[in-house]
């Protein structure tokens, strides 16, 4: 029997019309059934399946409340009327985590490997009026005595270890709440003779910036030869505009099951940039491509995109977004371990928090997002780093790195149309530059996985558009105050152009922490780790050897005095190394990148949001370090002490290319009621700098806390920016 909720989409007045209309696309969601498959010689794609579970599509299978390892069948059934002669019907696969065998119609058409990746199937031959659609979806559990957690096989990232995973990225749990599934949209293509299954776009700048044009490269199908005139047009999409236009006669070749590609060049002078936050608006156009013949239109594949010029300078001299230079102000960003979780309404509603912060870009951890989130930077205007999905260590054979190859390709293919997209970031602390780890594994080695690491980066080259970064470098991961040293070492000179890591934990807010730890583990006994009742908390991504050890944190009293002594710490730290690397601006830093915007799930971790998307003390600390106007406070030292006369070095900071003459920097420090210094100097504030506008001494007088308020008044008297900072002070015994 046909399952009418898959039926129903497909509703034709007769066959005719499907010979006539233009291309069509129908949308295979809804519930489907599924079957436990982890027995191999179950053959899912046959037999009744009435008493299967229905499992709802798109979703992966833990967000969709089964919680399972391995493999499961999928079946869904539909209808269509007999298709025509010359018809094409494509299954499209927005993606599929992570192995898909793919079965239409009694026979197998496809195996596909990959979590992120659109794939299309053929089942024009085995197309009939009712059709049985079953896929093998196997996530599989890496196996902990032979390849997990160094020598992984699944090109997954941070969804089958990380930090911020259920169980943590080294425990025995790290592997829980699988992220297998039919996660993302599935439909049904028709189209006549040709199917265009990718349409790739990248900014051509041979001609300068003032006469921008558009590379299209059409990747099609064709079951025989024959010549057609190609139309790629683009018409403004979130603006209004002039539209652009090119047709030109081409000679399809016949592929088989393989495909084939065909490029041209679309002149669009006068055509509107592409900005980030800050710069100008972020002016995107819908693209299309057609082929056409005599009869009509054969197929066609659209896909919006944005014109941007990206250069990193050499020397650290920064990055330049369409000749203007940017300083990067960033968070790493994991959405959510399960991606079919986030729509495009929730990744605005990360991006509106990012933008709140004054954040102009976000780092894509370790994995490839779904497409509603390059969607929704694309339109907000923040700029992305993008990793791929390497962490850590991986299978270091020859096999794996050519799989990788073809996966990062793939990426770049399918995502690289996002104009946000401004770096290729290649994997992230792989082993030979990851010394600690030779303590964990025995079989750790300095050369592990850099022919991987080097075949992927020498990839990612190949697309001249965008910056590449090689590998995220343990170097390039400041996080003294946390993993080690104080946070006085934060004041240090950076080493580095790009910090793509710096942070600590806090505990969310009281509200949400009664949704994440058991209430009979709230108050283990003491602060040692080895405390059974820190097992939950650990599960749950927290580290009580840096919290007490390192960062030397008390818990205080209660639950509500443990919440506040974190999220304090975490706002100290995140806002003194945020300003000091701006400090730092090109001498040598470009970017930085703060680690973690929001916790992923019900988790005590890095993220300054919690995962119900409240934000703690952190976020409005960085919030303010990041201000484009700063007026930038540098202690010299986080240790003050009673009696000894210490430095404040005042500052400001101007990342945006505008200009603010005749303006004053105002200042006053205190210790509880007395006046310590105050004190205002005139400053001209040049686009794009930052300059010390004046070095202070100050004797503390006592043990109250030293506070520290700064703010530029402008020429006609209104207020452009304030910041704060307030340090502790100690005696001379302590």
């Amino acid at each position: 029997m046909i399952r009418s909720i898959i039926a129903l989409v497909f509703t034709f007045s007769s066959a005719a019309a499907v010979a006539t209309e233009a291309p069509q696309a129908w949308s295979l969601g809804g519930l489907w059934r599924a079957h436990d498959g982890n027995d191999l010689h179950f053959p899912g794609w046959r037999g009744s399946d009435k008493n299967w579970r229905q499992l709802r599509v798109p979703a992966n299978w833990y967000s969709a409340g089964w919680d399972h390892q391995g493999a499961l069948w999928y079946r869904t059934e539909f209808s269509v009327p007999t298709l025509p002669a010359g018809r094409l019907a494509t299954l499209e696969f927005d993606g599929v985590d992570y192995y898909a065998d793919v079965w239409f119609n009694g026979h197998q058409r496809l195996r596909h490997e990959g979590y992120f990746q659109r794939f299309a199937v053929d089942v024009t031959r085995d197309m009939r009026r009712y059709n049985k659609l079953a896929v093998r979806v196997d996530s599989p559990f890496e196996d902990p005595k032979t390849n997990w957690p160094l020598r992984k096989n699944l090109m997954k990232g941070v969804l089958n270890q990380h930090d911020s995973r259920p169980g943590g990225a080294w425990s025995p749990q790290g592997q829980d709440a699988n992220s297998g599934g039919v996660w993302a949209p599935v439909r049904l293509r028709l189209s006549r003779d040709v199917a265009i299954d990718n349409l790739i776009l990248r900014p051509d700048w041979s001609q300068g910036l003032a006469h921008p044009q558009l590379r299209a490269e059409i990747v099609y199908r064709a079951p025989a030869g024959k010549t057609a005139e190609l139309v790629l047009a683009a018409r403004p999409d979130n603006f209004s505009g002039k539209n652009f236009q090119l047709r030109q006669s081409v000679t399809l070749q016949a592929t088989g099951n393989a495909s084939q590609r065909v490029s041209l060049l679309l002149p669009m002078p006068e055509a509107r940039l592409w900005w980030p936050i800050g710069y100008g608006k972020p002016h995107l156009y819908q693209v299309s491509a057609t082929l056409r013949d005599a009869a009509g239109v054969l197929d066609r594949r659209s896909s919006r995109t944005g014109l941007r010029q990206v250069v990193e300078q050499p020397d650290n001299r920064g990055w330049l977004v369409n000749g203007q230079r940017v300083f990067i102000r960033g968070t790493n960003y994991i959405g959510s371990p399960w991606l079919s979780t986030m729509t495009k309404q929730r990744y605005h509603r990360d991006f509106d928090l990012v933008k709140k912060m004054n954040a102009n870009a976000i780092r894509v951890h370790g994995h490839v997002a779904g497409r509603p989130l390059y969607q929704a930077a694309d339109e907000q205007g923040i700029m992305i780093w993008q990793d791929v999905p390497l962490q850590w260590g991986y299978n270091d054979s020859k096999e794996f790195a050519d799989n990788a190859v073809r996966q990062t390709q793939e990426m770049m293919e399918q995502f690289g149309n996002a104009p946000s997209v401004v770096v290729w970031g290649g994997q992230n602390e792989p082993p030979f530059d990851s010394p600690w780890m030779e303590k964990r594994f025995p079989d750790w080695h300095k050369e592990l996985n850099r022919n991987l690491m080097q075949r992927v980066a020498d990839t990612l080259a190949k697309d001249d558009t965008r910056i590449v970064h090689p590998f995220s470098a343990v170097e390039e991961h400041y996080w003294a105050g946390w993993y080690f040293g104080t946070l006085d070492k934060l004041l240090e000179p950076a080493k580095t152009a790009t910090i793509t890591e710096f942070g600590a934990q806090a505990l969310p807010k009281f509200s949400t922490f009664k949704t994440i730890i058991p209430r009979r583990d709230w108050w283990p006994a003491t602060t040692q780790p080895g405390d059974p009742k820190w097992t939950s908390w650990k599960y749950h991504n927290f580290q009580p050897i840096q919290t007490f050890k390192n960062a030397g944190l008390s818990r205080g009293n209660s639950i509500p005095d443990f919440i506040a002594n974190t999220q304090q710490y975490q706002a100290q730290l995140v806002a003194i190394a945020a300003e000091s690397y701006r400090r730092q601006r090109f001498q040598p830093v470009t970017a930085l990148f703060q680690f973690m915007f929001v916790e992923t799930w019900p988790s005590i971790n890095w993220g300054i949001v919690d995962y119900l998307r409240h934000p703690k003390a952190g976020y409005f600390a960085l919030q303010r370090a990041y201000q484009p106007l700063l007026p930038s406070i540098d202690p010299v030292t986080t240790q003050w002490k009673q009696g000894q006369a210490g430095k404040v070095n005042l500052w400001v900071i101007n990342d945006l290319p505008t200009s603010h003459s005749g303006s004053q920097l105002v200042w006053q420090i205190r210790q509880g009621r007395n006046v310590l210094a105050e004190g205002k100097k005139a400053v001209e504030i040049e686009p794009d700098s930052g300059i010390k506008v004046v070095e202070l001494q100050v004797m503390p007088t006592g043990t109250l806390p030293l506070t520290i308020h700064s703010k530029i008044i402008g020429s006609g008297g209104k207020k452009l920016a304030e910041n704060r900072l307030t340090l502790q002070t100690i005696t001379e015994k302590e």
